[in-house]
């Protein structure tokens, strides 16, 4: 009969034996190259607001589209996949300690693997959609979100100034340091309600060797729940927040590290 280990790290469906060293906490997850474009943009802060919740509060009304190209995925053997998240500025209180990063709204990804391990160890609000690689033409970089055939999420960027080279991230390396949030929910069976519910917090590390700074835009294309059953709602709430314009808008390239063997429940 299969019996449970406590010192073992397991993944559904357990029964198959665990991952890791006995006793041993998941370790960093190194992604080699990642090629990232994030356009902010202002909103309505009280409309904001209510999509976070408590014990985080929102810092600024800022939203934050942002697309990866993650590449060279040591745990997926150097394979890949694109991700685009939707994540807002705030800062986490609890008693002494204080901490302001990103929390994630919601995370689309065009790979299965990265979207289960991120929803049920670490609260990352993990969806499927197809998401393809950025086009590159001139100085300008184009992308669009879908889901069987339908376009919900263009993205856009023109590049117009090189603010970190390689060679300057060779001569002067800055790591960046981000603490990004989510929230873990897991439903009740058969009823409403939660059986966890908790936020998170996932420590990561880019090591940024190019940045340009540019003008991006974003479309959103709300689908209607006959196109898209299960995220429709997901897509209307995020595309109701405002636009009301554009705030800093990047293209860079970076080493990741998200450091799983520090990430914990919040109170």
């Amino acid at each position: 009969m299969f019996t449970f280990s406590e010192t073992r790290n397991y993944t559904m469906p357990p029964f198959f034996g665990s991952f890791g060293a006995e006793g041993q906490p998941p370790g960093a997850i190194v992604y080699n190259d990642t090629r990232s474009i994030s356009i902010g943009y202002e909103t309505d802060p009280d409309m904001l607001a209510a999509l976070v919740p408590a014990p985080f509060e929102v810092v600024e009304p800022v939203v934050k589209v942002e697309y990866g190209m993650m590449r060279g995925v040591e745990w997926m053997s150097g394979g890949g996949y694109n991700l685009v998240q939707v994540i807002v500025p705030v800062v986490y209180t609890h008693g002494d300690e204080r901490l302001e990063g990103p929390f994630n709204l919601v995370v689309w990804e065009n790979s299965t693997e990265p979207i289960l391990g991120g929803r049920e160890r670490t609260g990352i609000p993990k969806l499927f959609a197809n998401i393809t690689d950025h086009h590159t033409l001139g100085d300008r970089l184009f992308t669009n979100v879908s889901y069987e055939g339908r376009t919900f999420l263009s993205m856009e960027f023109r590049k117009s100034q090189q603010l970190l080279s390689d060679a300057d991230a060779v001569r002067n390396p800055q790591p960046a340091t981000i603490n990004a949030f989510g929230w873990r929910y897991i439903p009740n069976i058969g009823k409403p309600g939660a059986a966890l519910s908790h936020a998170t917090l996932y420590p990561q590390q880019a090591i940024v060797t190019e940045v340009w700074a540019g003008e991006g835009s974003v479309e959103w294309t709300v689908l209607t729940q006959e196109q898209h059953p299960l995220q429709a709602h997901i897509i209307a709430g995020v595309a109701a927040l405002p636009n009301k314009g554009y705030r800093t808008c990047t293209y860079s390239r970076a080493r990741v590290v998200l450091h799983e063997e520090t990430a914990r429940a919040l109170e």
